[in-house]
């Protein structure tokens, strides 16, 4: 449990005091978070913490005193339109720099499988980034779920779509393709950053999982325009590998900007 999960905790309290083993134990290794709760137990007390009207006059001048006005968002369209000019603007230039020899190897069935599932699983994406991107939205899926559901349908599609054959260089093609998806992917991560970075992110693990995923639909994309290599093996391995890899690292960028952020608030504490 992360401070962050007990402030959760302690404000879903509604005037009780019971905690569950696990916040009890973080406030066990917790001094700030202890602190707080002892503070807010005080208050329901109510053993005289209560400021002052003076002090909450000078407490609200202070605040207002450093109010600054910001630039709204943009309406949640406008954002699912940048991403997909990102996604068009990756995905076509890494078709014209590496050819379309994967298109003509697919058929007709195969194409409409591929990137419908592509396409669906890009929206459903770039839907939860948006949403994340505002506190308090909805989600019709869990921000948590939806990358792991986006990554099992893809592994099932391309499971039932394609057929094992023989291949001699298994591993030297596949670390190929390996390497000119990420080459799409962590650009189109860079890109998708600048748009993220507008808004107020609660949980930059969740969302950095989201956004290298949707980089890794891109380098997939890429992928399944350029290689004809249509074993079942060589696509689940090597071509999935590009959206878990993105997808893992984006989680992990994402943790470790939240390490910091909560290591940079405790110094200033």
């Amino acid at each position: 449990m992360t401070c962050r999960d007990m402030d959760d905790v302690i404000s879903s309290q509604s005037g009780t005091s019971v905690l569950g083993p696990l916040p009890t134990q973080h406030l066990v290794h917790c001094a700030r978070c202890r602190s707080l709760a002892h503070l807010l137990d005080e208050v329901k007390a109510g053993d005289g913490l209560r400021p002052s009207d003076s002090q909450l006059l000078r407490i609200q001048t202070d605040i207002a005193a450093g109010l600054k006005p910001v630039r709204p968002l943009p309406q949640s369209g406008i954002f699912l339109f940048a991403y997909a000019i990102i996604f068009l603007f990756v995905a076509v230039g890494g078709a014209l720099l590496l050819g379309t020899n994967g298109w003509h190897a697919l058929t007709i069935a195969q194409r409409t499988a591929v990137f419908m599932t592509l396409a669906a699983s890009s929206v459903l994406l770039a839907a939860s980034m948006v949403r994340q991107m505002v506190p308090g939205s909805k989600h019709a899926i869990g921000p948590a779920t939806l990358p792991l559901a986006i990554f099992a349908a893809l592994m099932l599609m391309m499971a039932a779509t394609f057929r094992w054959h023989q291949e001699s260089a298994f591993i030297a093609g596949g670390l190929m393709c390996l390497k000119n998806g990420l080459t799409y992917a962590i650009p189109a991560a860079f890109l998708l950053w600048l748009t993220l970075r507008r808004g107020a992110i609660l949980f930059p693990k969740l969302m950095g999982a989201a956004a290298g995923g949707l980089a890794g639909l891109i380098g997939l994309s890429v992928l399944e325009v350029i290689c004809p290599n249509l074993n079942v093996f060589h696509l689940l391995v090597w071509h999935g590998g590009v959206v878990l890899i993105s997808s893992l690292g984006g989680a992990l960028i994402g943790a470790l900007a939240e390490l910091i952020e909560r290591s940079i608030g405790q110094k200033t504490l």
